[in-house]
């Protein structure tokens, strides 16, 4: 007579945490598909909202020519249809993970599909189960996907809905990286498994209280778990495919349609992996950046964190020993705004951890210029009169037409050559970083872009140009995006185009007593209507208000206090710390303006 399922304690192993639950029952497994199901329906028709939106935000304006008008249309429809082609596809792997049949009898999601989860949440499984399911899924979608890729959405859906506490990144990341070393794990815990007497007993306990936990608070948010694979492997050496595998698999409790899919994923990994990453750091990707080092000098992207010699090899030995992945799933690009030396290219962005993290090199030169000017402009007489001014008006609005002849001239002269120059050299920044990011430079794999002042003005170039290319060839390229201080205007067009070329998040940090960026902006473009001093009123746009910010120079030193303040995941409190105490605001002794 055979012995029915046994169910195994919390996962140990890699493989373990990115298989289906052995002990979960298939009514269980498709209430969770019928919840992803309802939350997937209401993630799309939230972009498909932001899509709309953008149309309107064009048609509201001044009449447009019929074919640009044709052309937008077109686009719509493309974004349409490719954001439901990503959704099916995803769904069509949560149907083979949850019903363990084919992918090809998943049912289509429905336009008008029920988007409630009142009903489904109270049913869910424990927290342990609901973790290996949604590692399940996303191990079986980045593997067997035909584009190999992890899209924006995909992370951006489980962002939105708490399931970050729940993915285990780094041990797709190390199963993928390692898989032969995965399965001889694996097969280790089976034979330890297959010798306890005690396990039942115990994992039934440990799911009923787990089980009340979910019912009582459903899926808690929480922080990502860091790591990913980038050495590319040829995945698993034949001997282990095949029988042996088929054996460690199935004592973890899968069969038939799902048990082909994890091993193709493990028998493929290097394919995955080769997707996934793409060639950064190697020669033919520098050459992609050195390309464009005539328009933008100085050109280059850096890590922020640097392993070298000995202590990088023995860190890397220590990760794999430990069945930690020394990559990651996603990448955080960093761009400073100005520098006061070269380290502030990295300097100001030590507070993360997590994600793969790289800082954005350029114009260094323009860019020390600049921090020069902005303390030269803050300690002069000149700028405490225009701050004067300002606080007896209470509205900026005033100001230029009440200023002195002799002050403005002042400004200009202190002011005006290296922030033109800079803010031009920043559009150009913007462009390429645009192309760059369309050419996937980091692979296929969802980026986060961060950056304060010119900065952050190099990062809205960017998603400008990438709102000008198809959708379908955007849409899964950005996660999120958190800008401060920003010296671009609060049109609802471009910020309409922006949110709807990010997956995720589209944060406007602002401060209402940026004096400094104030008069800059209106010098430069004659305009008080500035993201970086007010809300940018666009449905899906969060607006933050830093208070903590009395003046421009203050956003180097503030802007990890600033992302805890926005809840960016993958902030080291100890580090935003460190910023606090260390990170110098130049110019006068209160801080600066």
């Amino acid at each position: 007579m055979s012995s029915s399922p046994r169910p195994t304690l919390s996962p140990s192993t890699s493989l373990e945490k990115i298989t289906p639950p052995k002990s979960l029952g298939r009514d269980a497994k498709r209430v969770v598909f019928d919840h992803l199901s309802r939350q997937l329906a209401a993630f799309r028709n939230t972009a498909t909202l932001y899509a709309d939106m953008e149309m309107g935000t064009l048609e509201q304006g001044e009449s447009m020519d019929p074919d640009v008008q044709r052309e937008m249309e077109g686009w719509r429809r493309e974004y349409k249809e490719a954001l439901n082609e990503w959704v099916q596809g995803f769904l069509r792997k949560a149907w083979v993970v949850c019903y363990e049949k084919d992918e090809d009898d998943c049912p289509i999601l429905d336009p008008y599909a029920d988007t409630s989860t009142a009903e489904t949440k109270p049913s869910l499984p424990s927290r342990s189960d609901m973790a290996q399911l949604i590692n399940a899924i996303l191990f079986i979608y980045l593997t067997t996907s035909q584009t190999k890729q992890y899209s924006a959405l995909t992370r951006a859906f489980f962002s939105a809905y708490g399931y970050n506490d729940l993915i285990d990144e780094n041990a797709i990341t190390w199963t993928l990286q390692n898989p032969e070393e995965a399965v001889k794990q694996a097969e280790a815990r089976q034979q330890a498994l297959k010798t306890s007497d005690q396990v039942v007993e115990s994992v039934k306990k440990s799911h009923a209280l787990e089980s009340r936990f979910m019912r009582n608070v459903g899926i808690g948010l929480g922080t990502i778990v860091d790591g990913v694979l980038i050495g590319m492997t040829g995945g698993l050496a034949a001997p282990l495919v095949g029988a042996g595998l088929a054996s460690v698999l199935g004592f973890f409790g899968l069969g038939g349609t799902i048990l082909g899919l994890v091993a193709t994923g493990l028998a493929g990994s290097g394919v995955v992996c080769g997707a996934l990453f793409g060639v950064y750091g190697a020669k033919s990707t520098a050459e992609m950046v050195e390309r464009h080092t005539r328009e933008v000098r100085d050109l280059k992207i850096v890590p922020v964190r640097t392993k070298k010699g000995e202590q990088a090899k023995e860190m890397e030995r220590g990760d794999r020993q430990r069945g930690k992945a020394g990559e990651t799933l996603a990448v955080r690009l960093c761009i400073s705004g100005w520098l006061n030396d070269k380290d502030d290219v990295v300097a100001p962005w030590t507070i993360f951890g997590g994600d793969d993290t790289y800082a954005l090199q350029w114009e260094i030169e323009a860019l020390e210029e600049l921090s020069n000017a902005l303390v030269t402009l803050i300690t002069s007489h000149a700028m405490k009169y225009v701050k004067g001014e300002i606080i007896k008006r209470t509205m900026l609005a005033g100001l230029m037409a009440s200023l002195a002849p002799l002050a403005l001239l002042k400004i200009g002269e202190i002011i005006d050559n290296p922030w033109m120059n800079a803010k031009a050299l920043a559009i150009k920044t913007g462009a390429v970083l645009g192309e760059l990011l369309a050419k996937r430079v980091f692979g296929n794999r969802p980026v986060t872009l961060v950056g304060y002042s010119l900065g952050s003005l190099a990062i809205y170039e960017a998603l400008l140009y990438l709102a000008t290319l198809p959708p379908s060839e955007t849409m899964h390229l950005v996660q999120d995006v958190f800008l401060f201080g920003t010296p671009a205007s609060t049109e609802p067009r471009q910020w309409s185009q922006i949110r709807r070329v990010v997956a995720g998040r589209v944060i406007n940090g602002y401060a209402k007593d940026d004096y400094v960026l104030a008069v800059l902006s209106r010098a430069s473009t004659a305009s008080w209507s500035i993201a970086g001093l007010e809300p940018v009123h666009v449905k899906g746009v969060e607006n933050v208000l830093c208070e903590g910010v009395k003046g421009h120079l203050y956003w180097r030193a503030m802007v990890g206090r600033c992302l805890e303040q926005c809840d960016a995941p993958g902030i080291i409190p100890r580090e935003v710390e460190i910023q606090d105490q260390t990170a110098l605001i130049p110019g006068s002794a209160d801080r600066g303006d």
